[in-house]
């Protein structure tokens, strides 16, 4: 992942910084006013007490019952079950989905320079694809199934380019990963 595109080049943009220092500041706020409570549910978030971080425990599950949907509309020729399988693992996908972000959020503010930039763009990316698995959703439960559907695949485009800045965090930034 040593190779820049275009994908992590918009993470090279300082300007970014305006946004992210704040926000991660105020999350760290959050942690800080809520005193000795609050450093215990940041280490819990953390993973702490699992050895090593939560939150890619978590991404595992909005990735993979989104591939699930997709992968029962495409077999589904039609048939309203598996139609509705399909919606159920979206809905599972967006439970996943918000522990990750909570996860994610508490992992990222303790980021900085190119990492939380880059972490930032992930977290963006991420709002708006669940954004848009959320619309699918409720737009499959109001039987716009054509229309859903269409989000459905756009929600999960982002969350796979989303996934790859994850994946630079990782393993070319070396975020949460442990260097002892």
């Amino acid at each position: 992942m040593g190779t820049k595109n275009a994908l992590t080049r918009v993470t090279d943009q300082p300007a970014l910084d305006r946004i992210a220092h704040p926000l991660s500041h105020a999350v760290r706020g959050v942690y800080e006013a809520a005193g000795p409570a609050g450093q215990q549910a940041k280490n819990t978030l953390h993973g702490v007490w699992l050895g090593h971080p939560l939150h890619p425990v978590f991404t595992d599950v909005p990735i993979g019952a989104w591939t699930t949907a997709l992968a029962l509309d495409t077999a589904a020729n039609g048939d309203p079950r598996m139609r509705r399988a399909a919606t159920f693992a979206i809905g599972v996908g967006l439970l996943g989905a918000v522990g990750a972000a909570v996860t994610g959020l508490t992992d990222w503010s303790e980021t900085q320079g190119q990492s939380r930039r880059t972490g930032l763009v992930h977290g963006l990316l991420n709002i708006v694809a669940t954004s848009l698995m959320a619309t699918a959703f409720f737009q499959r439960r109001t039987d716009s199934h054509a229309n859903g559907t269409a989000c459905a695949w756009s929600g999960y485009a982002l969350a796979v380019a989303s996934a790859y800045l994850g994946g630079d965090l990782v393993y070319a930034q070396r975020i949460g990963v442990s260097h002892a």
